[in-house]
Order: structure tokens, then C-alpha cells, then sequence
């Protein structure tokens, strides 16, 4: 069973009352440039599902290729109606992140690193409202974000990518919070579905470095593929899944999903602004996305990686 802290009211690295200092930009040429984060940083991937959206396939594509520095893969619970019991199983989201990657790997693609478990519960506001007595359970997904942040700088920062809730992100930032100047967290929409913790998404709101996108509003406004383009992809039980998942079910409604930062990462044409969170954080509006190249560099590294063959 996880060791459950209670996080002492004063932090002596980071006192309770410190806000995290929004990430830095800027627009040039059309392009949002966000200091520090390049293709060169140290990545982890945190997310609920795994099958509804594309991401996580495109990232170990980047990773097979030898063009992306991931150090690991956090399966975090879904706690999208946690205050009656959780609308799903956590075994689902076992079971959902183990197909994907099996239908990576037997695609070729290559030094994926195995997922590992982050929270399985939802984080509780306490009573005094302090977030530094937050009661957390560690994970070894909380623990390999703080040692991979310890191992990061200011310059060359871990990038955290969430796609679901903030549990374990925000479990790693109250076991180690002088981890902050050295982590950018990534995530869409925090606000709806992504944001059911909402104390976890409230604390790495404040505390964190943090970037989101599509403040009040999904992806599904801005978002819209062609299905026909995933005839491009290779042949293989990888591109054969993206080819079915294109025209139904939730990657039809999800479509370009958790990935705008992830794209964007690699390619700084995906994002062409952003703007203030209410003194927190970063948000890109609605109209600073590029659809056309995102589809661009999703289809070229997938059908690049050739599922690794």
C-alpha cells in the first residue's frame, strides 16, 4: 500500500503562500515560442485513457525514432465522478494503456518505457483550505516525476504532458516542491473532464509552472481531422487500430485529443499564441491553434517511424 504523508504546513524550499511564476513566451513570426521547451527536454507522459486519443502513439513513434527523450509513462486513475465511487475501474485503464502498447510493440516500434502506475485516488481539499496539508498517497508515478525533475534544470526542464486529472502531478509537487523551477506541466482543457480532481488541478494551477489549452472549451471546436489521411499510415497492427479508431467511437469525438502541447513540442507551427490564466498560468485561445500542422506532423513521424520497420 502507498505511504500516505501529511505535507507539513510550512515548507522550508517553498513557503505555502509562494505562486508559481506562469511559464514565459512569446509570439514570433506567427509561431508561440515558450522559453525552454524544445524536443531536447527530458518527457514524461500522464494520462487516464490511452485508446481515445492519438498522442501517446505519436510520442513513442518520436521516442522509436530516437527524436524524443521520454522518460516514462504514468497511468493515472480517472477520477471523473469520484464523489460517487468513480465512473470506471482502474483495471480498465490498465487493461486500455496494455492494448496500446502492445500494438506498438508489435509494430516495432522501440524503447517504449513500461507504464507505471500513478494515483488511484482522487486528492481531498482539507479542512484548512492550506494546500501544503493536503493528506497524498505516493505512487511510483509521483516518485519518478520528482526524481526525473531532480535530474532536470531551469534551462532543460521536464516536461510533464497531462491528458487526464492532476492526481499524481500534484502528489509529486507536495512530496518535493522545490521540483517547481524545474518542470513545465502540460495539460488540455483542465477546466472540464481533465480537471474532475479539481483540488489536484486547483494545487498544480498554483504551484506549478503550468501551460494549458482550450480554456472553457474542448478540442471538438477546433479540432477536426480528415479521416482519409490515416491511409497513410503503415500497415501494421499499430496504423491498422488508428485507421479504425479515425471514423468512430471516442477518437472520432476526440480527435486530435490530449496532443496540441505534445505536437507542438516538436514542431512550434502547431501553436501560434497564448495568453494569461488569470495570473497562473498560460492558456492558448481559441484561435491560436494550427490544425493543418499538427495533421502534418502527426502523419509525417508516424509514417516516418514506418511502426519501426
Amino acid at each position: 500500500m502507498p505511504k500516505i504523508c501529511l505535507i507539513a504546513a510550512i515548507v522550508l524550499s517553498m513557503p505555502a503562500a509562494a505562486r508559481a511564476v506562469p511559464p514565459e513566451y512569446r509570439v514570433e513570426g506567427g509561431r508561440l515560442i515558450v522559453a525552454n521547451v524544445s524536443p531536447d527536454c527530458p518527457m514524461i507522459y500522464d494520462n487516464d485513457w490511452w485508446q481515445d486519443v492519438p498522442d501517446a502513439a505519436y510520442l513513442w513513434a518520436k521516442t522509436s525514432l530516437g527524436k524524443c527523450d521520454l522518460r516514462g509513462n504514468i497511468i493515472t486513475r480517472c477520477t471523473f465522478r469520484w464523489e460517487k465511487g468513480y465512473a470506471h475501474q482502474l483495471q480498465e485503464q490498465l487493461d486500455d494503456c496494455r492494448k496500446l502498447l502492445r500494438l506498438a510493440r508489435e509494430s516495432g516500434l522501440r524503447n517504449i518505457p513500461d507504464p507505471v502506475l500513478g494515483a488511484e485516488q482522487s486528492l481531498r481539499r482539507p479542512k484548512s483550505g492550506k494546500i501544503e496539508d493536503t493528506q497524498i498517497a505516493q505512487s511510483t508515478g509521483s516518485e519518478l516525476i520528482v526524481s526525473e525533475a531532480r535530474k532536470a534544470t531551469p534551462q532543460r526542464p521536464l516536461l510533464v504532458f497531462v491528458g487526464g486529472s492532476c492526481t499524481t502531478m500534484a502528489t509529486a509537487y507536495l512530496s518535493d516542491p522545490s521540483l517547481v523551477d524545474r518542470t513545465i506541466v502540460f495539460q488540455i482543457d483542465g477546466g472540464g473532464y481533465n480537471g474532475s480532481d479539481g483540488w489536484a488541478w486547483q494545487i498544480v494551477m498554483k504551484r506549478c509552472r503550468f501551460a494549458n489549452w482550450a480554456r472553457g472549451y474542448f478540442w471538438d471546436k477546433v479540432n477536426t481531422w480528415k479521416p482519409d489521411r490515416f491511409a497513410e499510415l503503415p500497415k501494421n497492427p499499430l496504423g491498422d487500430f488508428l485507421r479504425h479508431y479515425a471514423v468512430e467511437g471516442h477518437g472520432k469525438a476526440n480527435q486530435w485529443g490530449d496532443g496540441p502541447w505534445i505536437f507542438y513540442t516538436f514542431d512550434h507551427r502547431c501553436l501560434k499564441d497564448a495568453e494569461d490564466y488569470d495570473g497562473l498560468a498560460i492558456t492558448v485561445p481559441r484561435g491560436g491553434t494550427d490544425v493543418k500542422a499538427i495533421e502534418d506532423e502527426f502523419f509525417d513521424t508516424m509514417t516516418m517511424s514506418g511502426g519501426g520497420r
